[in-house]
C-alpha cells in the first residue's frame, strides 16, 4: 500500500489541517454511536494520527491495531503514541488486502481513511459480516474512484448505515470532497 496523499509522505504531511479535520469528523461521528469497541483496526494507519484522535476524543476501546505496509511509519507511530500515553497499541506490518481479522469480534471496528490509496477491494471483501466499518475516501485524488457520495456509497453496501456524508476540504494542492460512511457490513 503506497500513499499518494498530496500532503506528502512525511509526518508533517500527515498532520495537514484537512487530514486532521477528516479524522476528527470520523471520531465525532463514532462518539454519537455510543459504542464501546473491543479491537479497532486502522488500515493504512500511516503515522498513527487516527489512533491519537480516537484517544483524545475518548472513544472507548480495548486495543488499537495500526496496520500499514511501511515498518518505519509503524515504528514512528508506536513510539509517538506510547510517549503520548496511549496504551493497548499493536502495530501490524501487513497489506490491508491480506488481513484475516483474527482479533475481530462483533464489538470490533475497522477504520479505513485511506480507501483511495489502497488498491482493489480485498480489504473490504475479507471483512467479517456484521462488523462495524468506518470508511473515508475522496474525489480529486491520484487514484480517484468516485465522483460523488452516491458512487462511494454504492461501492460499500452495508446492512445498516449509521452515517453517510461529505465534507468540503482543501489540501496543499486542491479543493476536494472527503466522503465518509459508517455502518455494519
Amino acid at each position: 500500500m503506497k500513499f499518494t496523499e498530496s500532503s506528502g509522505y512525511s509526518f508533517s504531511g500527515s498532520i495537514t489541517p484537512d487530514l486532521m479535520i477528516s479524522k476528527i469528523w470520523l471520531a465525532e461521528k463514532l462518539l454519537e454511536s455510543n459504542r464501546k469497541f473491543s479491537n479497532i483496526y486502522i488500515l493504512g494507519s500511516w503515522y498513527g494520527n487516527m489512533a491519537y484522535v480516537l484517544n483524545r476524543l475518548d472513544i472507548p476501546y480495548q486495543k488499537i491495531i495500526n496496520v500499514d505496509t511501511n515498518k518505519d511509519w509503524l515504528k514512528f507511530s508506536h513510539n509517538l503514541l506510547t510517549q503520548a500515553g496511549i496504551k493497548n497499541l499493536q502495530s501490524m506490518n501487513k497489506d490491508a488486502n491480506k488481513l484475516n481479522y483474527q482479533q475481530a469480534d462483533r464489538n470490533s471496528l475497522i477504520i479505513n481513511t485511506s480507501e483511495n490509496d489502497i488498491p482493489g477491494k480485498n480489504w473490504w471483501n475479507n471483512l467479517p459480516s456484521g462488523i462495524m466499518v468506518a470508511i473515508q475516501s475522496r474525489d480529486q485524488s491520484t487514484n480517484q474512484r468516485y465522483k460523488n457520495l452516491n458512487e462511494f456509497n454504492q461501492a460499500y453496501p452495508m446492512t445498516k448505515t449509521f452515517f453517510s456524508g461529505k465534507l468540503n476540504l482543501t489540501d496543499p494542492e486542491t479543493d476536494y470532497q472527503r466522503f465518509m460512511k459508517i455502518g455494519i457490513k
